[in-house]
């Protein structure tokens, strides 16, 4: 980033990321410095969408940065097949990397459940009795229990030439996949066909193409899954805008065909760079990134998901889809270019908003207001958030000073907005509202809009450690580094055993750490590990639901015995002999941070060495 910047850039282009996360983190800071400098950064807003709210990523989350959600491609140039007299377009897995091209004795065998539905495959007794051997086989691509490459293994032990795995809940999915084995993602629809065709001629031969054709996409003009979801851990508006992310066809390496369907924040990321240059080209001139930004706010399409009536939430699509010619084009303006409500205890009923009408006529302006999608992601009292959340037609109200408003040329109007919350959601369930404020010429010039989010209920409550699967916990771990439950009354050596302590964070906290205590209760420090260093962080993203491989993310602290006296310590000490107290203590959002009252804590008991 420093290097752009001193060669000279306009734009920073950041397809890249280090998941959930505050403002106050290295990138966003920077990138913020550059912004101010002159420089316009846009920043993968992530690919964390399965694993629920809290998600958006660290990269994009300054003041004048840009954070981009995804949008699937309508339109995909998609390698195929034929089966049943109906082509269905397939992405080739990374692993496999080109045209699928098996013989035609290779017919579909879907892998199926005993109550006859599609199987994920991911047990690998599923094929017990089921002769694949060089068949293509047809699995589910449901990611809750694995992913491509475990259920690639298991049809590859048994006997499969090739497989097909239909996207859930549509589209089509991104694979890894597994080296030297043909594997491809289709669209849930497709999978859906493929088996009606299959109940009905068992023996039908799959054609595979050639070449590339394009296809008009299932989930294609609406919000990416994949793409994460907001809000930051200040309760900040973010992703900022989206842009197409899903199914983009692009250059690859030439060693693997030079071209790739790829699908991620990262290739919507570069469409706003783009976006950002196009419009720096057309007004000959060179705005900061922030003002930018704002133009592309306020002139973006504000979408819905697929098949649904309702528009998405904020939090997940931010201001909308990306219209480069709107933002050339408009002449008029909102500032600033989103509102966040916060929670039901900091709420921000009355907010003013800057109108500016930047033509050469006087122009009159119709306001209204657009709601979006709630989500519930604590709807069954979960303490760690769900993975989809429950879509609530609970909304806002919105109220203007002035419903019309009049605006010569090259002036401004200030205009009071006056919220309030959704009558209808509990609040002790959290649920997150948003839509839009909108601002319509009457002589058809281009609207602009805003965004704007807000949590019903008291954000201090949200659960933060993963209680749901018994986390906090402390355990021992032996020389091994095998896990068990402590016995009774048991004296740790610190050589051959070591208590191991667990955490998972289903939310953000501006301060975590695992805290130990004399048998007095006098405060000794924040507990120090050999290998993962002390437990004590500030700013702190949740954790998401897996890793790439499937297994359950969470954070492991082995003690042996030493202490970061205090935050701002330099080195560790070791601690005598005794009996010591553990702690887990997070701060809760949006509070001062006074300990105790300000930490959501657990006690994990004594620990004597």
């Amino acid at each position: 980033m420093e290097l752009a910047f001193n060669d000279g850039m306009d734009v920073i282009n950041m397809s890249l990321g280090g998941g959930s996360s505050y403002k106050i983190n290295p990138v966003a800071l920077l990138g913020d410095e550059l912004s101010l400098r002159g420089m316009s950064l846009a920043a993968a807003g992530g690919n964390d969408g399965s694993s629920g709210v809290w998600m958006v990523s660290d990269s994009g989350l300054g003041d004048h940065a840009t954070s981009v959600a995804s949008f699937d491609n309508a339109y995909g140039f998609y390698d195929s097949f034929t089966y049943g007299g109906v082509s269905h377009p397939y992405t080739p897995s990374e692993a496999w990397g080109e045209i699928i091209d098996l013989p035609a004795n290779a017919t579909l065998v879907p892998v199926l459940e005993k109550d006859g539905a599609l199987s994920d495959g991911c047990d690998s007794s599923i094929y017990s009795g089921l002769d694949v051997k060089g068949k293509v086989v047809l699995t589910l691509g449901d990611t809750t229990r694995c992913l491509s490459g475990g259920r690639g293994a298991n049809a590859i032990a048994a006997g499969a030439a090739g497989m097909l795995i239909q996207t859930t809940p549509y589209g089509i999915a991104s694979l890894g996949g597994n080296a030297n084995f043909p594997m491809g993602s289709i669209e849930y629809q497709a999978g859906e066909d493929l088996v009606a065709v299959w109940k009905k001629t068992p023996n039908a031969a799959i054609t595979w193409s050639k070449s590339a054709s394009n296809f008009l996409i299932e989930g294609g003009g609406a919000p990416s899954d994949f793409s994460s979801f907001g809000l930051d851990g200040d309760l900040r508006s973010k992703p900022d805008v989206a842009a197409p992310g899903g199914n983009i066809l692009s250059t690859y390496p030439l060693a693997q065909g030079g071209y790739a369907v790829l699908s991620g924040t990262s290739m919507a990321t570069p469409y706003i760079a783009g976006s950002h240059a196009l419009y720096m080209q057309a007004k000959k001139s060179k705005p900061h990134g922030d003002v930018i930004r704002k133009v592309f706010k306020n002139t973006a399409t504000i979408s819905s998901n697929f098949k649904s009536k309702t528009k998405a939430s904020a939090t997940k699509q931010g201001a909308g889809l990306v219209n480069v010619l709107k933002a050339i084009t408009t002449t008029s303006s909102i500032t600033p270019d989103h509102i966040d409500l916060l929670d039901s205890v900091h709420f921000k009923k009355t907010v003013k908003i800057t109108l500016k009408n930047e033509g050469k006529h006087t122009e009159t302006y119709t306001f209204s207001h657009v709601p979006a999608d709630t989500l519930n992601w604590y709807a069954k009292g979960n303490a760690y958030p769900s993975l989809t959340p429950e879509i609530e037609a609970n909304y806002a109200t919105v109220k203007f000073s002035q419903n019309k408003v009049k605006i010569p040329p090259g002036k401004s109007a200030k205009i009071t907005l006056s919220f309030s919350q959704p009558k209808k959601g509990n609040a002790a369930q959290f649920p997150i509202y948003s839509g839009y404020v909108v601002a319509t010429p009457q002589k058809g010039n281009v609207p602009v809009s805003i965004p704007y989010t807000g949590l019903k209920g008291d954000v201090a409550k949200v659960p933060i450690m993963d209680t749901d699967q018994g986390f906090p916990l402390m355990l021992l771990r032996n020389a091994t580094g095998s896990i068990s439950e402590i016995p009774p009354n048991f004296t740790f050596d610190l050589v051959k055993n070591k208590p191991v302590v667990f955490t998972r964070l289903g939310s953000h906290t501006p301060s975590f750490s695992v805290r130990v205590f004399d048998d007095k209760k006098a405060f000794k420090g924040y507990l120090d590990t050999a290998t993962t260093g002390t437990a004590l962080s500030n700013w702190t993203g949740r954790q998401k639901d897996t890793d790439d491989k499937g297994q359950m993310v969470f954070s492991s602290w082995t003690w042996t015995g030493k202490v970061l006296p205090t935050e701002n310590a330099t080195a560790p000490v070791t601690l005598s002999s005794g009996t010591y107290n553990i702690v887990v203590a997070s701060q809760k959002k949006l509070t001062k941070g006074a300990y105790p009252s300000d930490f959501e804590i657990f006690d994990l008991g004594k620990v004597k060495f």
